[in-house]
């Protein structure tokens, strides 16, 4: 049964973004807690049912009834009150659920252009529908899809051995030699060097979308560019983390403590205040979006 309170999710699951959400107003942050709400239980019908042909069948009525713009669901109910809200284009929500449905089946993503692609879809596009809930200018859109592709990337580079187990490969085939999850999974001595040169790769990547991301926070209220740039720096943090222990994958997850944390979102509020980041106006660099 879902919960009339979003942000109980927000807090069991969402710690970083949970963390952030202190930074805003109480009715922005709610609303964004709604948000999550919705992007968690999609992903949860994905991740959590023991039945992969059921886990299609629940998504995809998800996504025909927000096609229909219907409420025949609860958790859909909210999200296209929300989208009503906010403005929200209640096709980001099946862009989001078409995108889920991909780790259904094995993952073997053969290259970089599909790798973006998917996180488009996962959190790219979770950016798209944040951007009303935030105040953002139509112009700070498409800096919004790059902080949520850029957060996927770390996510994917912290999980590697966590998605393997589960039957899943997102890093590219052409930088691990089409390596299987299975030979992943057993983190053998061999592989190593390889997967590891391949995450760093991905965290290269992964900041090229953050760095167009926060300069994107221009376009928010101010306000509302702290919360935001807060939850990059925390976010950011744990491929740097990675790198820093040379992205040694097989030795369990990478998380960023509550002291580290606090310090992050000291300097992310003094490079607000000192216009080290978010200063003017920015023109988005479209090579970002290439493959989408």
């Amino acid at each position: 049964m879902m919960s009339d309170d979003p942000t109980e999710l927000l807090k069991k699951h969402g710690k970083t973004f949970n963390f952030a959400r202190l930074f805003l107003g109480s009715e922005t942050g709610f609303a964004a807690a709604r948000l999550y709400r919705f992007c968690r239980i999609v992903d949860d019908i994905a991740d959590e049912s023991p039945d992969s042909k059921v886990a299609k069948i629940n998504l995809d009525e998800l996504k025909n009834s927000i096609t229909q713009n219907t409420a025949s669901h609860l958790v859909v109910k909210d999200f296209l009150k929300l989208c009503e809200e906010y403005d929200i284009d209640r096709n980001h929500g099946i862009t989001l659920i078409d995108g889920v449905s991909q780790d259904l089946n094995p993952v073997v993503l053969p290259s970089t252009e599909t790798l973006i692609q998917y996180a488009f879809k996962v959190a790219g596009v979770v950016g798209l529908m944040m951007a009303p809930i935030l105040g953002a200018k139509k112009e700070g859109h498409a800096f919004a899809v790059d902080l949520g592709i850029g957060m996927q990337l770390t996510n994917i580079a912290r999980d590697v051995l966590e998605d393997a187990k589960m039957g899943r490969r997102y890093l590219p085939g052409e930088l691990v030699n089409t390596l299987l999850a299975s030979q992943i999974q057993l983190a053998n001595f061999e592989h190593r060097q390889q997967i590891q040169d391949a995450i760093k790769v991905l965290i290269n990547l992964a900041e090229e979308y953050y760095q167009s991301g926060l300069a994107g926070l221009y376009y928010l209220p101010p306000r509302n560019r702290q919360a935001i740039a807060v939850a990059a720096y925390v976010y950011r943090d744990i491929g740097r983390k990675l790198l820093k222990n040379d992205c040694r994958y097989w030795e369990g997850r990478i998380f960023v403590s509550k002291l580290r944390k606090i310090s992050l979102a000291s300097q992310a509020l003094w490079h607000l205040k000192t216009s080290a980041i978010a200063s003017h106006e920015t023109e988005h660099q479209n090579k970002l979006h290439r493959y989408l």
